[in-house]
């Protein structure tokens, strides 16, 4: 009996967790323009918290590397902003959907 009780619970923790890390979506950014991309933002186009996803490591020109939305939310759709070291920014006008693409570029 107890063996069944282990087997159920390790079960339910381990769909409790890939419940919650199918609600994080990854990407690839690729920086295609000459500036270093020093904050990347991402919203829910819907309402609800901006995440930084760079986490103060600037992504320079010419460059990629995969980043995570890990909001909690269960949002595709977002609205994203990139600064650039120059204090530049670039908002997307067009909301971007991360379920249907896994690479997303910047470029001149």
């Amino acid at each position: 009996m107890r063996n069944a009780v282990s087997l159920l619970m390790a079960g339910l923790i381990g769909l409790a967790a890939s419940s919650a890390y199918a609600d994080n979506l990854s990407f690839t950014l690729e920086n295609q323009t000459p500036n270093m991309i020093v904050q990347f933002y991402a919203t829910p186009a819907d309402g609800g918290t901006r995440s930084e996803l760079l986490k103060k490591k600037g992504l320079y020109g010419g460059k990629s590397r995969q980043l995570t939305i890990a909001d909690g939310s269960d949002a595709c759709v977002y609205k994203i902003r990139a600064v650039f070291e120059n204090d530049s920014f670039y908002d997307v006008r067009d909301e971007v959907d991360f379920c249907e693409n896994d690479t997303y570029t910047l470029a001149d």
